[in-house]
């Protein structure tokens, strides 16, 4: 993944107002130097794996001295959980926004897997390394991700049965979440992007999540799409 300047401001954008909000909660305040070091260790991960990098191209990323490193990190696996943390509350923090601005159960569907989508793919490469660490049970950033489901799950669950009066079991929607995250990996298989494989993610899942939740999906949601 190769970041341009306007990138690395987006990015920065997004890890210092995640940060803003979890030195608040913590009571302290936030580290400028942290968040430097989250943010160009983004692009080392997503280019070397989490194998092949070490701690010295993380410094050498960020250009901060190993002393610095050290004050706010233990190794190359807490940054990353910490890059994962942050990722995982920008999208709790945009579903909530979406939800709360949502007229319909459809409006829900649709709303809530388009930003899924377009954050994972803004994030490029780093989001499937992410995601397959954290689907080990062993993993620092396994109880990450089983928070963020349990999270968007119910909330999930109150708002379709605010809108709709019926008793979704909390299930369903982890089951739908399940699926969305295979889909984040599918559309990066092969070591590359593939928008086909996005549109046809994003149209399978709503028709997927119509189905169960009124009952029907919209007219083609589920149709296979010739290319033309």
């Amino acid at each position: 993944m190769q970041t341009g300047s306007s990138d690395i401001d987006a990015i920065r954008q997004v890890v210092n107002q995640v940060l803003e909000v979890h030195a608040r909660e913590e009571g302290g305040q936030r580290s400028q130097a942290r968040a430097e070091i989250l943010i160009h260790s983004m692009q080392v991960f997503a280019q070397r794996g989490l194998q092949r990098t070490t701690v010295q191209h993380l410094l050498d990323a960020s250009d901060v001295s190993r002393r610095t490193f050290y004050k706010y990190f233990r190794n190359k696996m807490d940054v990353l959980e910490s890059i994962y943390r942050i990722f995982i509350d920008n999208m709790l923090l945009h579903f909530h926004k979406e939800m709360k601005q949502a007229a319909s159960a459809r409006d829900i569907i649709r709303n809530t897997s388009k930003v899924y989508f377009d954050y994972h793919v803004s994030m490029g490469p780093i989001i499937k390394l992410m995601m397959e660490e954290a689907r080990s049970s062993s993993s620092a950033l396994a109880p990450h991700r089983e928070r963020a489901q349990g999270i968007a799950a119910e909330v999930l669950t109150t708002e379709i049965n605010r809108i709709t009066n019926r008793n979704f079991d909390p299930l369903v929607f982890r089951t739908v979440l399940w699926i969305l995250e295979n889909y984040s990996l599918y559309i990066f298989e092969d070591g590359g992007f593939s928008q086909e494989r996005l549109d046809q993610c994003q149209r399978t899942l709503v028709g997927i999540a119509e189905s169960l939740v009124l009952g029907e999906p919209s007219p083609g949601m589920l149709e296979s799409v010739s290319p033309a």
